[in-house]
C-alpha cells in the first residue's frame, strides 16, 4: 500500500487530503508542523517503510514547510513531492510539483496514487485488541457499572461481538470518515435494539471509548498514535450515530403507529394530509378521504367485553390492509374511527374501496367520503364533512332497516 505524508497547519485541509487519498488506496499520516512532520517521518520503526509521496504546505506554525524538501529527499529520493499552493503563491521552486489547496483531483494525479487492493499495513492496535478483546469486554462492563451517568448494574449487550467489529474496522483501509464501517453498523444496530434507551446506549459507548483508551495507553508505536486515535474516535462516533439513528427511527415509528391495530395514527394522518394537500395543489390533482366507523362497537364492549371489541377493531384494520392498493393508507384516529387516504382519486373510488373491505371479511361499518379540492381545501373541514356524510349514511341505513322490519 502506498504511504503518504501530509503536512499542513490546517487540520480540515489535512483531513480532506487524507480522506481523498485513502479512497484511492493510500495509507496516510498527518502532521501540522515541521516538528510533527519530522517526528512522523523519522520515528523509530517507520523510516524503513518509507514514503511514496509527501504533501507539504509552505506556511507552517514553526517555519517554512519547504525546508522539509531536502531532508525528505535525502531519505526517500523516489518519493513524489507535492507542494500545496495558495492563490498567487510565487516562491515554490519550478522543480517541485504544486497543487492549489483544495484541488484533490489534481493532488491525486500529481501523486499518481493507484488503487491498491492488497491488505493494508496493519496497525499494531489491531492485533493487540484481537488478542485481548475478552479482557477489554470486562473493562468495558466494569466502567459501565461504575459510571454515575448510567443506571446501576447496567451491562453493555453483545460486548465481545462489538469489540470484535471494532477490531475488524481498524484493520480495513477504507476512510471511516465517510460513514459507519459496515460491520460496526450491523453490530451497533443490534446493540441499540438490545439497550432500548438512547441515553444508556450513548453512555455505554462513551465507556467503550474510555476502555479502549486505557487498554492501549503506552503500548503503541509513536508513529501510529495519531492514526490509531483518529480511527478509534471515528469508529465510536459513527457507532453512536448509528445507535441514535435506529432508536430515533423506532421512537418515530412508535409515535406514528396505533398500538392496538398497527395502523398509522392521528398524528401520522395530520402529517400525511398536509403533504398530500401540498402535492395535490402543486400538481392540480385530487385525493379522497374516507372516514369509517365500526358499527355496534359499544354494544360489543358492553356485552362481550373490551377484548372482543379490540378483536373487532383489529379485524377491520386487517381488512383495510388487504383491500387497499399500493399508495393508499389507512389510519386509526381514535376509538372506533378510521380514516383512509386515497391519493390521486375522486369520491367515486371510495365506494369500490368500501366493497373490497367488506369482501375481505371486515366487520360491519359505516363510512363517508370527501374529495380535495372539490369539497373544499380546509383539511379539518373536509374530515368534518366526511363525518357528517358517514352519519347521514348510517341514518339512511337504519331507516331502511326499520321499514323492512
Amino acid at each position: 500500500m502506498r504511504q503518504i505524508l501530509v503536512v499542513d497547519a490546517d487540520s480540515s485541509m489535512r483531513r480532506l487530503a487524507r480522506l481523498s487519498l485513502e479512497i484511492d488506496g493510500a495509507f496516510v499520516l498527518e502532521a501540522g508542523s515541521l516538528a510533527q512532520a519530522r517526528h512522523q517521518a523519522f520515528a523509530k520503526g517507520f523510516s524503513a517503510d518509507g514514503f511514496d509521496g509527501i504533501v507539504i504546505a509552505p506556511e507552517l506554525p514553526d517555519g517554512d514547510g519547504l525546508d522539509l524538501v531536502p531532508e525528505m529527499r535525502a531519505h526517500w529520493p523516489e518519493a513524489r513531492m507535492v507542494v500545496l499552493s495558495d492563490h498567487g503563491s510565487t516562491r515554490i521552486p519550478s522543480t517541485l510539483a504544486s497543487v492549489p489547496k483544495g484541488d484533490m483531483s489534481q493532488l491525486i494525479a500529481s501523486l499518481a496514487v493507484p488503487v491498491d487492493i492488497r491488505a493494508p499495513r496493519s496497525l499494531v492496535v489491531v492485533e493487540l485488541l484481537r488478542n485481548e478483546h475478552e479482557a477489554l469486554a470486562v473493562d468495558w462492563k466494569e466502567l459501565c457499572r461504575w459510571d454515575p451517568m448510567l443506571p446501576p448494574d447496567n451491562q453493555p449487550p453483545i460486548a465481545s461481538a462489538f469489540i470484535a467489529a471494532v477490531c475488524s474496522a481498524l484493520g480495513r483501509p477504507q476512510p471511516l470518515g465517510w460513514g459507519a464501517d459496515p460491520e460496526v453498523e450491523k453490530v451497533a444496530e443490534v446493540f441499540a435494539a438490545a439497550v432500548g434507551s438512547l441515553d444508556v446506549a450513548i453512555g455505554q459507548l462513551v465507556c467503550l471509548r474510555e476502555a479502549l483508551r486505557r487498554r492501549i495507553a503506552g503500548r503503541l508505536p509513536v508513529h501510529e498514535l495519531v492514526e490509531t486515535s483518529d480511527r478509534l474516535q471515528m469508529i465510536i462516533d459513527r457507532a453512536i450515530g448509528v445507535a441514535a439513528a435506529r432508536m430515533t427511527e423506532r421512537l418515530q415509528q412508535q409515535a406514528f403507529v396505533d398500538a392496538l391495530t398497527g395502523l398509522l395514527n392521528r398524528r401520522a394522518l395530520e402529517r400525511d394530509l398536509r403533504r398530500e394537500a401540498g402535492r395535490a395543489a402543486r400538481h392540480h390533482r385530487r385525493f379522497s378521504l374516507m372516514v369509517i366507523d365500526v358499527d355496534g362497537l359499544k354494544m360489543v364492549n358492553d356485552t362481550d367485553g373490551h377484548a372482543a371489541g379490540d378483536s373487532l377493531l383489529k379485524s377491520l384494520a386487517q381488512a383495510l390492509r388487504n383491500a387497499l392498493r399500493i399508495g393508499d393508507t389507512a389510519y386509526r384516529i381514535g376509538g372506533d374511527e378510521f380514516v383512509v387516504l386515497l391519493p390521486e382519486t375522486d369520491e367515486g373510488r371510495a365506494e369500490s374501496v368500501a366493497q373490497r373491505v367488506m369482501a375481505e371479511g371486515g366487520p360491519n361499518f359505516s363510512w363517508g367520503s370527501v374529495t380535495y379540492p372539490d369539497d373544499g381545501d380546509d383539511l379539518d373541514q373536509l374530515i368534518d364533512l366526511a363525518d357528517k356524510r358517514l352519519f347521514e349514511q348510517r341514518r339512511i341505513r337504519r331507516g331502511h332497516a326499520e321499514r323492512s322490519a
